[in-house]
């Protein structure tokens, strides 16, 4: 029996290695399939986004008095001499409910304020303000939108949603005529629905590529407005729960009231903003 033994173990030895290369693989499978995928916004159940925002932008204001008495359209940044390029931060916020759903809420404001000296005379609402006079203005803008999007494809490092979102838009624009006291003060709210569309990729362990677009055009209750935003970025996953990444967005605002309806904010109001974004996102 011993040398029976003593046969088997002559046999089996050469090939001891490889037994031991096929058990450490065997381990390594069996290790791989327990681990949790790598976190990617394709999977991250909440996400809190804090951007820093450089952007160019281009507004036109026009305040009517009435539909008789319409107000001047007026190049905020060339007339009025408000900056044409700004430095923003942003907030967002994502929220995933089951496998497919989630909701996506983003803050955006733009405050800006100048003085200068007219070139030409301007009506605005119930003022006229003329060529010579010193002038302060100041013109704010902000949003608060809420999209809703269903994920139709999903995989463990890929997912597209579509949705809609709602957008309050907020606009308050105000002109002094300093050496006189004559002031103008107009604000007004505007919803815009949208139609959105999301996407994500994560394309390496760590890194992931994200777009995102919401637009709507229609003329409702007196208000003809249009909407559009287009982002896109790369996010680098540094820790598990926490990602930095650079981005570009585009938005672009344009709302028209009519001044015979009852709207706070009669006239025109169109702003483009774009430029690029670095943030940083915490998730889980």
């Amino acid at each position: 029996m011993s040398r029976i033994a003593a046969l088997v173990t002559a046999i089996l030895v050469p090939f001891a290695p490889f037994a031991g290369a096929a058990e450490r693989d065997l381990a390594s499978d069996t290790l791989a399939r327990s681990l949790p995928p790598p976190a990617s916004p394709a999977t991250d159940r909440f996400a809190l986004r804090a951007s820093y925002y450089r952007g160019s932008v281009d507004t036109q204001v026009r305040i009517d008095a009435d539909a008789l008495t319409p107000g001047t359209l007026v190049d905020a940044e060339e007339t009025l001499g408000l900056d044409d390029a700004v430095d923003q931060g942003r907030m967002e916020l994502y929220l995933r409910m089951g496998q497919r759903f989630r909701l996506r809420f983003d803050y955006f404001k733009l405050n800006r304020y100048a003085a200068t000296v007219l070139d030409e005379d301007l009506v605005f609402g119930d003022e006229i303000f003329l060529t010579g006079e010193n002038i302060e203005s100041s013109l704010d803008y902000r949003s608060l939108s809420f999209t809703f999007l269903y994920s139709f494809l999903r995989r463990e490092n890929f997912e597209v949603a579509a949705g809609l979102g709602v957008n309050l838009l907020e606009a308050e624009a105000a002109g002094e005529a300093v050496d006189r006291n004559a002031r103008e003060e107009e604000s007004g709210v505007a919803p815009l629905p949208t139609l959105a569309l999301d996407g994500s990729w994560r394309f390496a362990r760590r890194w992931s590529v994200n777009a995102r677009g919401q637009y709507f055009s229609a003329t409702y209750d007196d208000i003809d407005g249009t909407l559009s935003e287009w982002h896109l970025d790369v996010q680098y996953r540094w820790k598990p729960n926490l990602a930095i990444g650079l981005g570009y967005t585009l938005l672009d605002v344009d709302v028209n009231i009519d001044p015979n309806a009852d709207h706070d904010f009669p006239g025109l109001f169109r702003l483009q903003t774009d430029g690029p974004e670095l943030f940083i996102r915490a998730s889980f």
